[in-house]
């Protein structure tokens, strides 16, 4: 019979030994890796599934403000309202600052100044 001496064997049962380990080693991590690749997939699904939620709800929104925004739409609401300018009117423009920092125009409606007209004629000279 073939004598293996006791290093031989030792190094023989320690490669296999190690063997092992990175085989079942290999098993767990590919067990762990397929558990994440399911709770990523689980995720996955759940993001998709409120951004194609949020999708519908911004169409919706944009539908609803592009009706809003139709030429017929917008007549109606200020029909009645609106009348066509006169040749000498003036209308003074209010400049308001929010908190926010921008500044918005409001107006007095059909404001008439004898003074800014002047004021305006003097520019023109």
């Amino acid at each position: 019979m073939l004598q293996i001496s006791y290093r031989a064997r030792k190094h023989v049962i320690l490669l296999i030994l190690v063997m092992v380990t990175v085989i079942v080693g290999s098993a767990f991590a590919i067990v762990w890796m397929q558990q994440q690749i399911s709770r990523t997939a689980r995720s996955s699904k759940h993001f998709e599934s409120q951004l194609a939620e949020t999708s519908r709800k911004l169409r919706f929104l944009d539908e609803r403000i592009a009706g809003y925004h139709q030429p017929v739409v917008l007549q109606g609401k200020v029909a009645g309202i609106l009348r066509p300018s006169v040749e000498d009117q003036v209308v003074f423009v209010e400049e308001r600052q929010l908190a926010t920092g921008r500044a918005y125009a409001v107006s007095q409606p059909y404001e008439v100044s004898m003074d800014l007209a002047l004021l305006d004629l003097d520019r023109s000279r």
